[in-house]
């Protein structure tokens, strides 16, 4: 995988990996390439999602503080 690919093509390449796999349209052997790519665009977009989560910083005018983000509060 090119490791200079962006998040949007990465993630453009695994929507339509997925799709072909819906399709049923392939042989097992074709499957099981399509599933092993799709993995690891899969990879690719959690590591930069996590990546930049943790860059992202909240800033609570209550206290006047920033704050790391917690997806925590979000559930």
């Amino acid at each position: 995988m090119d490791e200079k690919m962006s998040f949007e093509e990465a993630l453009e390449k695994l929507e339509n990996t997925v799709r072909k796999l819906r399709s049923q349209e392939c042989s097992l052997q074709e499957c099981l390439e399509l599933y092993e790519q799709s993995v690891k665009y899969y990879e690719f977009c959690d590591s930069f999602l996590k990546e930049a989560k943790q860059k992202i910083e909240v800033y609570r005018p209550q206290t006047d503080t920033v704050e790391d983000f917690d997806d925590t509060q979000l559930r």
